[in-house]
């Protein structure tokens, strides 16, 4: 039930790291984190094991806090580590070996820059502190509650939609007129879109921000 949404902003205190894009050995990450990661963050849930080989994110429609992508608000600072790989199934180093095998990664430096992400919520806390990325890097949240000017269940024209939304989150039935795609794992967001769907419209201070509804809050309230 969606009753209040936040704008959050994100802050990595320790070294954050996802593969965004693979090269032989090398790994990088782009500045932006997926909202199905941000979800479970704010859950406080982690799968560490999963029946099957396909991931399954209909979990997170029965979570009470719902995140849009987060995108990095200024150009964020990156450190390559040289590591040793390590085993899978011992979670220890392959020492027996002469010459270990050597991966680099880029990893996004401590507090070098914030992300922004709005969350739908049924009017929970929004947790101070979440962990997130491949070594659960603690990170520190900001949150302020924005007054939700309209809500428009049944538009008739487009809006334009300048936050990161993910498509999957829209109906079959919402209209997408343009939208500036990035590619990622597990699918791709629109970094900013023009959409004819249901959404509500807010205020922040003097910014006015138009957001889509995710499709599984769209019950009417009654």
């Amino acid at each position: 039930m969606l009753r209040a949404v936040h704008r959050c902003e994100l802050i990595p205190e320790d070294f954050l790291f996802f593969v965004s894009y693979e090269f032989n050995t090398f790994t990088q990450m782009q500045p932006v984190i997926h909202n199905y990661a941000l979800t479970y963050a704010l859950a406080q849930q982690f799968n560490v094991a999963s029946l099957g080989t396909k991931p399954h994110y209909e979990e997170l429609q029965g979570f009470g806090r719902y995140a849009t992508p987060a995108v990095a608000l200024d150009d964020p600072q990156f450190v390559t580590h040289t590591y040793n790989s390590v085993c899978t199934r011992t979670n220890q180093t392959q020492s027996s070996f002469n010459v270990p095998s050597l991966g680099r990664n880029r990893k996004l430096v401590p507090a070098s820059t914030r992300f922004e992400f709005f969350v739908f919520s049924d009017g929970s806390r929004i947790p101070r502190y979440v962990r997130i990325g491949k070594k659960s890097c603690i990170s520190r949240i900001e949150a302020h509650e924005l007054k939700i000017v309209e809500r428009v269940e049944d538009p008739s024209e487009a809006v334009s939609v300048e936050a990161c939304f993910n498509l999957l989150d829209l109906s079959p039935n919402d209209v997408v007129t343009t939208a500036d795609m990035l590619l990622m794992y597990p699918s791709p967001v629109a970094k900013s879109m023009t959409v004819r769907a249901p959404h509500v419209v807010l205020e922040d201070g003097t910014r006015e921000i138009v957001l889509p509804i995710p499709k599984h809050l769209r019950m009417v309230e009654g």
